[in-house]
């Protein structure tokens, strides 16, 4: 991810041209970043484990030891398999839906896609961090923060199918995954071994 971070951030300053085109993009990223979240981490990190998804692709097998146990640093990460995938998934998904709103509004293609590339690709990396602190000892001061520390510990331990956003719960609020009191929600067996 801090290689495609960099080689985003190198491209985009030798292109140059920033715009409001720029501004357009990662507000829109900032936007969806939620609902690519909910569906990554649902039909690729929880695929079932007999799906054409695990079996060729691997993108859940880390994910499930994860929730095994989720204290265990090794598994808090994305592995480089899971990263390498995401970032070919996300350059891919930036593509298809930046590309064709740059050419409906006019102007240049290259330098506000490659912005929309970069925050993607922050994004991403924006997920691993606080993924990585909700599972450490730290406590989040900020409300924000501590909302999303409480969501994801509800989603290891209460019901697997709910609060999938990390960094965003709009994805969830939309697709009707966050409840209004986690007492909406039953306790789900399967929200270890992620299985059924």
């Amino acid at each position: 991810m801090v290689v495609a971070v960099f080689a985003a951030s190198v491209a985009r300053l030798l292109v140059g041209g920033f715009g409001w085109t720029d501004l357009l993009v990662v507000a829109l990223t900032v936007l969806l970043v939620g609902f690519v979240e909910w569906v990554l981490h649902l039909f690729l990190l929880h695929a079932p484990e007999d799906s054409f998804r695990m079996r060729r692709l691997g993108t859940g097998v880390g994910h499930r030891q994860h929730h095994l146990d989720p204290h265990d640093v090794g598994w808090i990460m994305l592995s480089g398999v899971d990263a390498a995938v995401f970032v070919v998934l996300i350059a891919g998904w930036t593509a298809l839906w930046s590309l064709p709103l740059l050419w409906l509004v006019g102007g240049p293609l290259m330098a506000p896609f490659l912005t929309a590339l970069l925050a993607a690709y922050v994004s991403l990396a924006h997920y691993e961090w606080v993924h990585l602190l909700v599972h450490t000892r730290y406590r989040p001061k900020t409300r924000f923060y501590k909302r999303l520390a409480t969501n994801h510990r509800l989603h290891h331990y209460r019901n697997e199918r709910y609060w999938l956003g990390v960094t965003s719960n709009l994805g969830d609020r939309a697709l009707q995954s966050y409840p209004a009191t986690k007492t909406d929600v039953p306790l789900s067996a399967t929200a270890r071994t992620l299985s059924g």
